[in-house]
């Protein structure tokens, strides 16, 4: 394993999980445990631990991307890793996939999509509020040590930028995602997915039916909801809050325009008709 590096981000974690995200040899850092140096962090291990003037051990790791999503400074509501692990699966995002996205926020998806399309890949993030894409550009850059090779960040209108270009996945994280259907399918390529998060049914219902009529099949729209449970030697229950309901994800497939009829595609997940 690689020792932890001066400026290297550090997930410091208590014995009860509480989390603080530092930077090893940035001086002193200070809790409700007690106080540590974090010149001490430089040159240890990821899953030793520091021990505060206290006495108390705050265990040392790197953090990963779903850590850093909680931590990053942020002006909007960030997209929760329950529903960002959906896009790239349900969206299928591959290494080496070319993917827009439009609607950045704090940078919390751009990092998910990042990772998932690899070095070989290539993401193109449209955002028209320059607050949000340099916000989203500094947290990314945080995560990444730099800059990623393979990341184009524009600040602009999605439904006003003559993009020539053409992409295998599409991502929509607007409050009106309905407008941008239609821009953004002049650059997905035939067979192509596009995916949209919205928080209100009505949106959902509107980027549905704007789907539908620029050629897309499979058109399909759900929620996820995730539950933690408290289990120890005593007991095993359900944790008193959960993370429920934060937005609703249509993905859909783009077909030939040339096609005449729409095929019914059942979903897979869906429960078979009696």
């Amino acid at each position: 394993m690689n020792a932890f590096q001066p400026g290297e981000l550090v997930l410091l974690t208590s014995q009860k999980g509480k989390t603080w995200l530092v930077r090893a040899g940035s001086g002193s850092f200070s809790c409700h445990l007690g106080n540590v140096d974090l010149q001490d962090v430089v040159g240890r291990q990821e899953g030793e631990w520091l021990e505060t003037h206290r006495g108390a051990k705050v265990f040392l790791f790197r953090p990963s991307l779903g850590d850093y999503v909680h931590k990053l400074k942020r002006r909007t509501q960030v997209i929760y890793p329950k529903d960002m692990g959906a896009f790239w699966i349900y969206g299928d995002i591959r290494p080496g996939d070319v993917v827009l996205e439009t609607g950045v926020g704090s940078g919390a998806l751009s990092l998910a999509l990042l990772r998932a399309v690899g070095p070989k890949g290539r993401l193109i993030s449209v955002e028209v509020r320059p607050e949000f894409a340099q916000l989203a550009r500094k947290n990314i850059e945080v995560f990444f040590g730099k800059t990623p090779d393979n990341h184009t960040l524009l600040v602009a209108d999605v439904t006003a930028l003559p993009l020539k270009v053409t992409v295998d996945r599409v991502v929509l994280d607007l409050p009106e995602p309905w407008l941008a259907v239609e821009a953004v399918s002049a650059c997905l390529r035939t067979g192509g997915l596009l995916l949209s998060l919205s928080p209100q049914v009505g949106q959902a219902q509107m980027v549905c039916q704007e789907l539908k009529r620029h050629g897309y099949a499979n058109v399909t729209t759900f929620e996820l909801l995730k539950r933690n449970w408290k289990i120890d030697a005593r007991r095993a229950r359900p944790e008193d809050r959960m993370i429920g309901h934060t937005g609703f994800i249509t993905v859909a497939k783009k077909i030939a325009r040339t096609s005449e009829v729409v095929p019914t595609i059942r979903d897979p997940e869906a429960p078979v008709p009696s």
